[in-house]
């Protein structure tokens, strides 16, 4: 018996152990130089997570990125990177001291007390249930989403956006930065994909099998492709259509100014070389 429940004991150990989310998001060694010091610190906090039809938010304010992931437990885990600056390491401290995150009504936002929100900045790696609805902003960083399902929008000012396997009705836009999209499994999740960026270039890549239809368009920039031959495309200087297996939802990517470089997994570089885009009207 006691055998038993020991090997009982170190099973379930080793299923929490299995289901701790691990954390990449910490702190740089750097203090910052002569003029501005920096002091940082993180803080992990566990929230519930939302009801059925009920987004999460997160809300970067000013100067901070998010980061969200998909994973198996019943809870929304978060640790939160927390910055200030000011002209002493004391100071600095202090400042990040006076920051206080909240994550009361399914939003996770950080304040301080007076209003302000110059010289602090929060950044957040989130893990929720691979099903859940998210509303992210972001003013001065970067968005990246992985292995998410849900109604998702987003929206950042100076920074990137990184999509991999995610799914549901996506929608989102940045305005200074590129756009980075990794489409995984058979075929998209949900009713679609609607992404843009105002100043910067896209990238997609796809599986060598996959089921949907990609359409890309820039305003001023180009449009390449390198897909599998049996997919259906109609490719134009400035945009592309394409119909990936049997069709299915539209998957929308745009830039005004950027490029856009569509690849697809085992599209064969033995192949003819791609015909030169026609020229739009």
């Amino acid at each position: 018996m006691k055998y038993l429940f020991l090997l009982l004991f170190m099973g379930g150990a080793a299923t929490c152990a299995a289901q701790a989310p691990v954390f990449q998001i910490r702190c740089e060694t750097s203090t910052g130089n002569q003029l501005q010091k920096t002091y940082c610190e993180t803080r992990d906090l566990t929230l519930p997570v939302p009801a059925a039809g009920t987004p999460l938010t997160v809300d970067a304010r000013l100067n901070g990125g998010i980061v969200v992931r998909g994973w198996s437990g019943t809870t929304v885990r978060v640790r939160a990177r927390v910055q200030g600056e000011s002209g002493t390491l004391e100071a600095a401290r202090a400042l990040a001291a006076s920051v206080q995150i909240s994550g009361t009504g399914n939003t996770l936002r950080a304040s301080r007390a007076n209003g302000s929100l110059e010289d602090w900045g929060v950044s957040y790696e989130v893990f929720v249930p691979t099903q859940t609805s998210l509303v992210l902003t972001a003013t001065n960083g970067s968005i990246r989403l992985e292995n998410v399902q849900g109604t998702i929008n987003f929206e950042t000012t100076n920074g990137s956006v990184d999509l991999v396997g995610v799914g549901g009705d996506v929608r989102g836009k940045t305005t200074n930065g590129s756009l980075n999209i990794a489409f995984t499994g058979a075929a998209w999740a949900g009713p679609g994909l609607d992404v843009k960026t105002t100043n910067g270039g896209v990238t997609c890549q796809l599986p060598a099998s996959y089921t949907g239809i990609l359409v890309a368009r820039t305003s001023h920039g180009r449009v390449t492709a390198s897909l599998v031959p049996v997919v259906r495309k109609l490719l134009q200087a400035h945009s592309l259509t394409a119909t990936f297996g049997k069709g299915g939802p539209q998957l929308r990517v745009s830039t005004v100014n950027g490029s856009i470089a569509v690849k697809q997994e085992g599209a064969g570089q033995k192949n003819a070389p791609e015909p030169e885009p026609k020229q739009e009207e």
